[in-house]
C-alpha cells in the first residue's frame, strides 16, 4: 500500500546519525530544530526512537520539520513566481532579488528553515523524517501503539505534501542516493502517498487528514493529466475545510517568512511585485490581494515599499489545503457554467461583483486569474505558472528592474544544489 521510495539523498548523514545519536544532534545537523513548540525533556537518543512510546513525537517532529520547510518554500517561490520583488543587497539575497537561482548557489541548497533563503536542506530533512516516522510505526502492531493507523497517516500526508513541492518547485530531485527524478516521477510519488493518507486516514476516522490528503492528490494529479480523478478527489473535500501550516514567534524557524521580509512592522527587505499593487475587479479593489503603498522604500533605499497585510505577525498561519482549492480544480476541470458558479461564489465571499461569461476560453483564463488572487503568497503560484504557461510574463530573462538595475535571470524551477551532487554517486559529477 505504501510504495518504498523513501530517501535520503543528502542527508546520508542523516541515517548514520539516527543510528546512533541524539535526535537533538540529528535536526540540529540539518539545521531543523522545530517541533512545533513543544519542548523535550531532554535527548532522546536514536535507540529510544524505536521504542512505541517515541512515536508521536516521531510524528510531531515531521509535522514540525514540514511546516518550516514550507514557509521557507512559499517565500522562496514568491520570489521567482512574481509575488515578491527583493530588495536584499547582500550576496546571499542576490539569487532571488535577481530571479536566477543557480545550483552553486549555497543559500537555497544549504541553509537551514532559521534562513529565509533556506530550501533544499529543509526539504529533504521533512521528507526524511515523515518517511521514517512512516516505516519505524510500521514495525509496531496498534497494541503497542494506540492511534498508530491515525500517526501513519499523518506521516503520509506530510511526505505527500512535501514530494509535491518537489516536483511543483523543482527542474529534477534525487532521493535515497538515487538519480535524478522528473516532476512527473515526483508526482507520482506524492500521488501514492497521498493515497496512503487517505487510506489510512479513513481507518482512523481522521476527517482532516483524509480532506488535506484528498486536496494533495487532486492537486498533483492535475500535472499528470488524471483531470477526472482531480475532480473526483476535490469534490470529496467538505465545504468550509482549510488546514493551515501554523507558525509562531518560538522561534526563527517558526516565524511567518512573508512577515519577516515584507510586513508593516516587519521586514523590508523586500516589496510586492508590482504585478501584485492594485488588483481589482470591476474598478472594486480585490480583498484577497491585501497590500498597501508603504509610501517608502526598502531597505535598498531605492526599491518602492509596498507591503502585504495577509500575515500581519509571525505567528500568521499560511493555507496549505482548502475547499476552495478544491473547488477551483473542480472549475478547471469542468469549465462552463460550473466553473462560473464557482468563482462567483468566490467573488461573493470576497464582496467583489460577480463574473459573467459563456466563452470557455475566457472562463479557463479567469479560473487561472482566480487562482492568482486566492492563492496570493500562499506557495501557488509557481507551481501554476510552470503548468500553465506565463513565467515569461513575470520572470522573464534579461528583462531589468528598474530600481535595483539588475537583470532578472528568468529561472524557472530551482536546480538541483551542487551539495547534492557532490555526495550523490548516482549523479553526473557525483
Amino acid at each position: 500500500m505504501y510504495a518504498r521510495d523513501h530517501g535520503r539523498g543528502l542527508e546520508r548523514t542523516v541515517r548514520k546519525a539516527l543510528g546512533g545519536v541524539a535526535l537533538f544532534g540529528v535536526l540540529a545537523a540539518l539545521g531543523c530544530d522545530s517541533l512545533l513548540d513543544v519542548e523535550l525533556p531532554g535527548s532522546t537518543t536514536a535507540d529510544a526512537l524505536d521504542n512505541p512510546g517515541s512515536a508521536g513525537l516521531l510524528v510531531l517532529s515531521a509535522e514540525g520539520d514540514f511546516e518550516c520547510a514550507y514557509s521557507s518554500w512559499a517565500f522562496n517561490a514568491a520570489n521567482l513566481a512574481g509575488e515578491i520583488l527583493g530588495a536584499d543587497g547582500a550576496l546571499i539575497a542576490i539569487p532571488l532579488v535577481t530571479r536566477n537561482v543557480q545550483s552553486h548557489h549555497t543559500a537555497y541548497g544549504q541553509d537551514s528553515c532559521n534562513q529565509e533563503y533556506g530550501l533544499y536542506t529543509p526539504l529533504q530533512t521533512a521528507r526524511f523524517m515523515a518517511e521514517d516516522s512512516f516505516e519505524r510505526l510500521s514495525g509496531y502492531t496498534d497494541d503497542e501503539i494506540p492511534g498508530r493507523v491515525g500517526l501513519q497517516a499523518k506521516a503520509a500526508l506530510y511526505a505527500g505534501f512535501t514530494y509535491a513541492v518537489f516536483a511543483e518547485g523543482f527542474c529534477e530531485a534525487a532521493f535515497d542516493l538515487g538519480p535524478a527524478r522528473s516532476p512527473e516521477e515526483i508526482f507520482r510519488i506524492a500521488e501514492e502517498r497521498f493515497t496512503t493518507a487517505i487510506d489510512l486516514g479513513g481507518q482512523a476516522g481522521d476527517s482532516e487528514t483524509v480532506s488535506a490528503a484528498y486536496v494533495g492528490r487532486a492537486r498533483v494529479r492535475l500535472p499528470l493529466g488524471e483531470t477526472a480523478g482531480a475532480a473526483s478527489d476535490a469534490a470529496m473535500v467538505p465545504a468550509g475545510f482549510r488546514k493551515d501550516v501554523t507558525r509562531s514567534n518560538a522561534a526563527n524557524s517558526r516565524r511567518n517568512d512573508f512577515y519577516e521580509a515584507v510586513a508593516e512592522g516587519g521586514g523590508t527587505s523586500a516589496t510586492v511585485d508590482p504585478n501584485y499593487w492594485d488588483v481589482r475587479w470591476m474598478d472594486v479593489p480585490d480583498p484577497r490581494v491585501e497590500v498597501v503603498d508603504a509610501g517608502r522604500l526598502t531597505s535598498n533605499a531605492r526599491t518602492p515599499l509596498w507591503y502585504q497585510t495577509k500575515y500581519t505577525s509571525e505567528s500568521a498561519p499560511i493555507r496549505l489545503a482548502s475547499h476552495v482549492e478544491a473547488q477551483l480544480i473542480i472549475a478547471e476541470v469542468e469549465g462552463g457554467q460550473v466553473a462560473v458558479d464557482i468563482i462567483n461564489d468566490l467573488h461573493a465571499a470576497a464582496g467583489i461583483p460577480p463574473f459573467a461569461s459563456a466563452d470557455e476560453q475566457e472562463i479557463q483564463e479567469h479560473v487561472v486569474e482566480e487562482r492568482r488572487r486566492e492563492f496570493f503568497l500562499e506557495g501557488r503560484r509557481m507551481a501554476d505558472l510552470r503548468r500553465l504557461g506565463g513565467f515569461s510574463d513575470v520572470n522573464g530573462a534579461g528583462e531589468v528592474n528598474p530600481w535595483t538595475f539588475f537583470a532578472f535571470g528568468g529561472t524557472e524551477c530551482f536546480p538541483i544544489p551542487d551539495v547534492e551532487r557532490q555526495n550523490n554517486p548516482n549523479l553526473s559529477g557525483g
